[in-house]
């Protein structure tokens, strides 16, 4: 076990073998992942994941963009062959009726041709739209006896004689509004250009033809009779829904895909608005009411990323244009687009597969680098750890003799050791006796950085007033040494430097000096405890009054010069004299007994003013003063007075006659403003202040103004 610590010790500083070992392999193993994985990165092999993931992207958009396209552009427009008939018959039949009557069977082919949701004719008659409007909800699933269509829009009569049922929304003829006039009155508008009517189709966005009914997608063109007049409008319907059955969100990856769009622009790229959504995941994603804020990614493949959107992961657009009108027509400013969507977790999964064999084959490396590192370099190392291992059990106090390890180079290391340690030892007994031989109170130690075990002379555990039993335990281990002789110097003198009072029954001092390098410390300690009390001794006849214990006349004066010299202009502070009333009352009555005891009582309480933030001495028989400083304000001072001065008043003093007394003093209290002043110089102004109180204000006290 304790090899095993000696090992991990050995593992953990940079300057073993085993460390070195273990590094200089980690890190070749570590230099060659890196080389390997810069050389692949280098070679391109991320970049080219990543192109690859754009141009599958592009391509799956591509080729869905052409096969809508073509649904668009050449079945749901194969309108052609059936206008030449309308315009015929609306020369034929002056009334809308008769021409819808002899129209309706060629719409209904026209809608089986184009294989889309509805297709309808709507003339413009003065302020009345005529129409006939059919609709197919499964254009895919035709049954030839029409039971599968139903009238939109047009004559209830050609409903029953074509047994087609009529819609629930069926109404007689179009009704335009602001939301549905589009899809009639753009394609109209434009026949004045030319009579080539298929110059002027119009697809008009996703709307409703009435409130409550589907939404729809229409194509429209303008319709001319036979004379070239305009009549109105022919057109299809493609339903949003059935819309949708052409955007497969699988087209893009298998679970869940954010899928395909349409989007809409009538500015080019910079203002495509979604037109057209599929899925509630896309929904969820895609803000309908804005733009698209697109940036750019790979121009040549038309991806881009979304930037506005409610996603947390980063979304890519690949944005094609859809060519539904031809050049130079009136149309082709408003532009169409598909947009198909994907994540970059799932467009770029490959690519950070990729990334993640990287860092694990170079985690992999560290980790065998690690392993093998260390187990060559233990097996290199283990006899100098036995060496250690024996030269930690060894006593200091006796001759060392370590076992040979079978390497040449270490073993005469070990001898050297021997020798060294040898006259270390020798040298160390000479220095202990000598230090017994002089009899003088000085103990010794040394904490050496090589070993756990700690040097100490005999005298230092009864200078220290430590048990014998715990310095042999606590010598053998260098890390409890320190921190319980620490112990022992918690109560610093103030005045003194190095010097602390130890013990609880009986006082003793001792001085303390220790002294650090390199490689050791080192630490004396010497019983100074004669020393200190004498020093004590003479500080107290010099600086206290014998009979309150308080500073006398000149120590005070000498602490209060001390303050004013580091002066703290911001805090409130003042100088005040107090003159003891009836003193000389309770002398001649009593005796000089029973002033003392009266001046004792007063200085009690003078004692508890300001505390920390005060001082105080006595200058003759009944007069003492009191520096107050640090205060916040001047009303926390007058606080501390009207205390001290309730405190009197409930203090009474009983005299032998039973009679009993309050304590009175009167003062003078003078604010400290200007710190310049001289301590005489103050003192002389609160004495007049004092005066003042006893003329005036017996009892209490008078502040300056």
């Amino acid at each position: 076990m304790e090899e095993k610590v000696i090992m991990n010790k050995i593992s953990m500083d940079r300057k073993s073998i085993l460390f070195r070992m273990t590094s200089f392999v980690i890190g070749l193993i570590i230099i060659q992942s890196i080389l390997l994985t810069g050389t692949l990165i280098a070679g391109g092999v991320l970049s080219q994941a990543q192109e690859n993931a754009f141009q599958s992207f592009h391509d799956k958009v591509y080729n869905r963009n052409d096969n809508v396209q073509r649904e668009m552009k050449n079945r749901w427009t194969n309108m052609t062959p059936y206008i030449q008939e309308f315009s015929k018959k609306l020369s034929e039949n002056s009334s809308s009726k008769y021409f819808f009557d002899s129209s309706i069977k060629n719409l209904i082919d026209m809608l089986r041709t184009t294989q889309t949701t509805g297709a309808f004719i709507i003339l413009k008659d003065k302020s009345t739209y005529p129409s006939l409007y059919i609709r197919d909800y499964d254009p895919l699933l035709n049954d030839y006896t029409n039971k599968d269509l139903y009238l939109i829009l047009g004559p209830s009569d050609l409903a029953k004689d074509q047994k087609i049922p009529m819609d629930q929304t069926w109404k007689y003829d179009m009704k335009f509004d602001e939301n549905n006039k589009n899809f009639f009155e753009k394609p109209f508008a434009k026949a004045p250009l030319t009579f080539n009517a298929n110059l002027l189709g119009y697809w008009n966005p996703p709307f409703v033809l009435f409130p409550n009914d589907l939404p729809i997608i229409t194509y429209t063109m303008p319709l001319f009779d036979a004379d070239q007049v305009l009549r109105g409008v022919i057109g299809v319907e493609i339903s949003v829904n059935y819309f949708k059955q052409f955007l497969p969100a699988i087209d893009l990856q298998p679970r869940d895909s954010m899928g395909y769009l349409i989007g809409y622009s009538g500015k080019g790229m910079h203002d495509i608005k979604p037109i057209l959504m599929v899925g509630a995941l896309q929904k969820r994603m895609i803000r309908a009411e804005e733009s698209f804020d697109l940036t750019k990614e790979d121009d040549n493949r038309s991806i881009y990323t979304i930037t506005n959107h409610n996603s947390e992961d980063k979304v890519y657009a690949c944005v094609e244009r859809m060519g539904l009108y031809n050049f130079n027509t009136p149309f082709e400013g408003e532009s169409w687009y598909l947009i198909g969507m994907m994540t970059e977790n799932n467009l770029l999964d490959y690519v950070r597969k990729i990334q993640q064999i990287l860092w694990m084959s170079l985690l992999a490396s560290i980790v065998i680098g690690i392993i093998g590192g260390y187990f060559i370099s233990y097996r290199f190392t283990k006899p100098i750890t036995q060496l250690v291992k024996q030269v930690r059990e060894i006593d200091n106090d006796k001759a060392m003799h370590l076992s040979p390890t079978g390497l040449t180079e270490i073993d005469a290391l070990s001898s050297a050791m021997e020798l060294a340690n040898n006259a270390l030892l020798e040298s160390t007994v000479k220095m202990s006796k000598i230090i017994d031989l002089a009899d003088f109170p000085i103990g010794v130690f040394e904490i050496r950085s090589d070993t756990d075990r700690v040097f100490a002379t005999d005298q230092l555990p009864t200078i220290l007033n430590i048990d014998r039993a715990i310095i042999h335990e606590i010598i053998k281990d260098k890390g409890a040494f320190m921190p319980h002789i620490l112990l022992k110097l918690t109560k610093p003198e103030k005045e003194d430097e190095n010097v602390y009072r130890i013990g609880r029954d009986t006082t003793k001092y001792v001085k303390v000096k220790i002294v650090e390098n390199e490689n050791s410390t080192m630490g004396v300690v010497i019983d100074v405890t004669d020393e200190i009390l004498e020093k004590n001794k003479i500080k107290m006849e010099r600086d206290y009054d014998p009979l309150t214990m308080i500073y006398n006349r000149k120590a005070v004066q000498q602490r209060i010069e001390s303050i004013i010299e580091n002066p703290k202009p911001q805090d409130a502070a003042a100088l005040i004299m107090f003159d003891l009333d009836y003193l000389k009352q309770i002398n001649d009555t009593y005796g000089h007994r029973w002033g003392d005891v009266y001046i004792n009582r007063a200085v009690s309480h003078l004692s508890k003013v300001g505390e920390e933030c005060s001082v105080l001495g006595r200058r003759s028989g009944d007069e003492f003063v009191l520096f107050l400083f640090g205060f916040l304000d001047r009303e926390a001072l007058r606080k501390e007075m009207k205390a001290f001065y309730e405190g009197l008043t409930k203090d009474l003093l009983e005299f032998p006659d039973g009679s009993l007394r309050p304590i009175t003093i009167s003062a003078g209290l003078l604010w400290i403003e200007d710190w310049t002043l001289k301590y005489d110089e103050l003192l002389h102004k609160a004495d007049e202040l004092l005066y003042e109180a006893k003329s005036k204000n017996k009892g209490y006290y008078i502040e300056s103004v």
